[in-house]
């Protein structure tokens, strides 16, 4: 009976039926039903800040009812009133002599800066003024302690053990956030979407009594969105921020100054918002940028970048959202734009008029390998050593790709494909999946109010819940510690407390 129905079947229906066997047989083989279903949902510890209680509400209550109005009787019109309306001689009749207040500009910071210069009070700068954090080349350390693969039953272990703390940083939606790689204590440092910095200096091995303030330190640098916040591979007190404002800063922990760095412009002297920025993995002198309005470019730091103007390329005809290095070849970076692409490219070759740009300004870079998206591309992310690149977008999925050499094709095709809700809206930030600088893993927020932690080959190590959705990733190089930030200015720090005891002892 079954011979006879499949001699019925066609070679479509045949085939189709041989890839579903060969998919079912596969995924037998990973295993993933059965780890993805050990993996719930836990209950994380959260550090929250003890109250005074009853004596606070009460003293708001007195100080609301002293501040409280006096009630005004209800306003009367004359029409209502039976009297005629009439002009009142104050007011003019007339629209001709008014003068109407001229629109507030976006006012540039330009120059450099000294944090006492934008932070007014004492109390916060001398509490500022001991906030060290190790210095050193960074550029080497990282290298020795990448990892080429991990258990993953020991990574869910490590993930069940995190607690977490939270506290507002900034003032408003987080666009950028940044771990230091210091060991000794976490400063996180978060950017929102006018400009402003935070800084959080948390020290996770004591409790704040109520009375005691977190050291949080907020200044502004900019006056648009900070898109990308990084050390300096050789300096590690030493920050670099990029912002939509087209101006990219470098911020000193140790000696809380602020130096401009760059200024972007085209060549009608219209600023270029940065989207994103990245250091060479083979030269920690050599930046990596993208801007909003699709070029690229590459700067020397060493070099005073005020007095030269970039060499500008063009690597799309709209915003480059997102941009990565491949530590295994730093002449390929890839991209991720609002044109529904993600394209590989090889920065060692040009091309001087591409034919996929209706644009005539720039060179371009020779492409390597495209993948077409049905939505656009948020963001794009390298694993340090097996050669995973992870990219999500609009279309709702994280699709894992292997860039070897060896398998590349122009027509780039994931080896994995994951449904993940990637509708953020208005109100919250893009999401955007990242790598561990040390380890094949990575995180991405979930708009179910977690952050979700997966490896290279896509299986699941952790569903971390949030209170609210902490939309901007960031990941401790070394340690085994994550943070996120929210639209309200929240920042949110994951960690296991064993680690700062096990430094102390």
């Amino acid at each position: 009976m079954s011979s006879d129905s499949d001699n019925k079947l066609t070679n479509f229906q045949k085939k189709r039926l041989e890839n579903i066997k060969r998919n079912n047989e596969l995924l037998q083989k990973l295993n993933l039903s059965k780890l993805s279903n050990s993996i719930k949902p836990k209950d994380v510890k959260i550090h929250e800040r003890k109250s005074n209680g009853s004596k606070i509400k009460s003293a708001k209550r007195r100080k609301l009812e002293e501040l409280k109005p006096e009630r005004l009787p209800t306003r009367r019109s004359r029409r209502l009133q039976g009297q005629t309306a009439e002009p009142s001689p104050e007011l003019p009749t007339s629209l001709d002599n008014i003068s109407v207040k001229p629109e507030v500009e976006d006012v540039k910071i330009l120059g450099d800066l000294k944090l006492s210069d934008l932070v007014k009070d004492e109390e916060q700068m001398s509490k500022m003024a001991n906030l060290k954090v190790s210095s050193g080349d960074f550029f080497n350390e990282l290298r020795n302690v990448q990892t080429q693969s991990s258990d993953v039953k020991e990574e869910v272990k490590i993930f069940d053990k995190m607690e977490m703390w939270q506290d507002k940083v900034i003032y408003e939606r987080i666009s950028s956030l940044f771990i230091h790689p210091s060991k000794e204590k976490f400063v996180m440092i978060a950017g929102d979407i006018s400009g402003n910095v935070g800084l959080w200096n948390k020290d996770i091995s004591k409790e704040l009594e109520p009375e005691e303030d977190e050291d949080i330190f907020r200044f502004q640098l900019f006056s648009k969105n900070v898109s990308r916040i990084d050390c300096f591979p050789t300096k590690m007190e030493k920050l670099i921020l990029a912002s939509y404002d087209g101006f990219i800063r470098s911020l000193d922990l140790n000696n809380q100054k602020s130096d401009e760095l760059l200024q972007i412009k085209d060549p009608y002297d219209d600023f270029l918002g940065v989207s994103d920025c990245q250091f060479s993995y083979s030269d920690p002198n050599v930046l990596y940028l993208t801007t909003l309005s699709g070029e690229f470019a590459l700067c020397d730091m060493r070099e005073d970048l005020k007095k030269q103007s970039l060499k500008l390329k063009r690597l799309a005809d709209k915003k480059i959202g997102s941009m990565a290095i491949n530590p295994k070849n730093t002449n390929q970076i890839a991209t991720g734009s609002l044109d529904r692409t993600m394209k590989l490219w090889d920065i060692r070759k040009l091309v001087d008029k591409p034919d996929w740009s209706q644009y005539e300004d720039y060179p371009s870079h020779d492409i390597v390998a495209t993948y077409d998206s049905r939505l656009s591309i948020s963001g794009v992310s390298y694993s340090p050593t097996d050669e995973t690149l992870v990219c999500n977008g609009y279309d709702d999925t994280i699709r894992l790709f292997d860039v070897k050499e060896s398998s590349l094709t122009e027509d780039l095709q994931p080896k994995l494909t994951m449904k993940h809700n990637c509708q953020t809206g208005r109100w919250t930030s893009i999401l955007k999946a990242r790598f561990k600088a040390n380890k094949n893993i990575f995180a991405i927020a979930n708009m179910s109010r977690a952050v979700d932690v997966y490896t290279s080959e896509g299986q699941q190590l952790a569903h971390m819940a949030t209170p609210t959705v902490p939309a901007v990733i960031s990941w401790h190089p070394t340690l085994d510690t994550i943070v996120g930030g929210n639209s309200s200015g929240k920042v949110f720090l994951f960690s296991e407390p064993a680690i700062k005891k096990e430094e102390e002892v």
